[in-house]
């Protein structure tokens, strides 16, 4: 009796204002929320104290002398790239940038783009991609938006920002004018912001989403822990910089000695050229998009049994993971969001027989999927 007069209260309660809502069971049990603990049981040590261009300067006192980058027909070694990196963040930092200091780079894919990226971060800076396929006035947004210093672009590239104080690449003033070649002062840490990258958003107007060194830091020992990358490794970096996922292609193997080799948007886009390119290169590591993906088996690529393969950025199709699988050393799904810095959980495909899924957390990474009282 004293349930259903309980019961009788509650259902005037709901009648007087329907916004109520009544009480709801757990939807786990102890042993589910258990489960739950331990597939969160991610936590793992990385160096909190280093910053990402510290992570690539690491290696260049290991390996001073092996190849870095390849670009067409220019190479560096990890030293050459290492100088040309200091000497721009030398002179980036006569014009002002320190830590929480962004600058917009707006250059072609090239060695030039990767020395531009090191150049910012050495300074003490954050970079903000501001990629020359987007038209101008959506470059401008951006930078505005994100309050850029400086720019740094190409001549052919320049473009006005108003008290934006610019630099071209492709002018040898910034060597000239440099302090030195060794690594600048600089007192950035890995809370600072590394970047802010710009994603389309679900309305359509781009939104900046910043991205400290501490969080990057942890993605990048995590990845090259697994799938894992080492020094014996080829990177073939496909990604525009606009996109975070040209983080890892850029900064994984420059941190663990392997050889990072960019193509031109050219190439990139087009499956027999890309093709010829990894013919040339032997990659043993890509991390495409499945369009891209789809784009080389288009163009007849038979396979390299010592690829690592990614799929990353859209929803890896099941049939086109049945095409890959053999074709290749091993084959991950990695997925996540911009927000969550580039990728949060990771799937090593090993059968074409069940669900594609987006695997386990990464490294000091969380998952939970909640009802709409927050609750598990």
């Amino acid at each position: 009796e004293r349930l259903v007069g309980h019961f009788h209260t509650l259902l005037e309660g709901i009648v007087a204002d329907p916004t109520q809502t009544v009480g709801t069971l757990p939807l786990l049990t102890g042993q589910e929320r258990q489960l739950l603990v331990e597939w969160n049981h991610t936590q793992t040590d990385y160096p909190q104290d280093l910053c990402m261009h510290q992570l690539f300067e690491n290696q260049v006192e290991r390996t001073p002398d092996a190849v870095a980058i390849v670009f067409e027909d220019q190479q560096l070694t990890y030293g050459e790239l290492n100088t040309r990196a200091n000497q721009l963040a030398h002179y980036l930092q006569t014009l002002g940038v320190e830590p929480g200091v962004l600058v917009g780079i707006c250059l072609e894919r090239s060695v030039e783009m990767v020395v531009g990226v090191l150049g910012i971060l050495k300074a003490g800076g954050g970079y903000v991609p501001l990629d020359p396929a987007y038209p101008q006035e959506r470059r401008v947004f951006m930078a505005e938006a994100a309050q850029v210093a400086v720019l740094l672009t190409q001549s052919h590239l320049r473009f006005d920002l108003s008290g934006v104080k610019t630099v071209c690449m492709d002018s040898s003033r910034f060597k000239n004018d440099a302090v030195g070649d060794h690594s600048p002062p600089s007192s950035v840490t890995h809370s600072h912001l590394a970047y802010t990258i710009y994603t389309s958003g679900s309305t359509g107007k781009p939104k900046g989403v910043q991205i400290t060194h501490g969080n990057a830091v942890n993605l990048l020992c995590s990845v090259q822990q697994q799938p894992g990358l080492t020094a014996a490794d080829t990177l073939l970096a496909l990604a525009s910089l606009s996109f975070d996922i040209s983080v890892p292609e850029i900064f994984l193997p420059l941190m663990v000695g392997a050889k990072l080799v960019i193509v031109s948007r050219a190439v990139a886009t087009d499956g027999f050229q890309l093709l010829k390119a990894m013919d040339i290169y032997h990659p043993t590591f890509m991390q495409p998009t499945p369009a891209t993906w789809q784009m080389l088996l288009a163009a007849g690529w038979t396979g390299n049994p010592d690829l690592t393969m990614i799929s990353t950025g859209e929803p890896l199709p099941k049939h086109l993971a049945a095409q890959l699988l053999p074709l290749g050393k091993e084959l991950w799904n990695l997925y996540g969001p911009t927000e969550t810095t580039i990728w949060a959980s990771g799937y090593r495909v090993k059968n074409d027989q069940g669900p594609i899924t987006i695997g386990y957390p990464i490294a000091n990474t969380q998952f939970y999927i909640l009802d709409r009282q927050m609750q598990p």
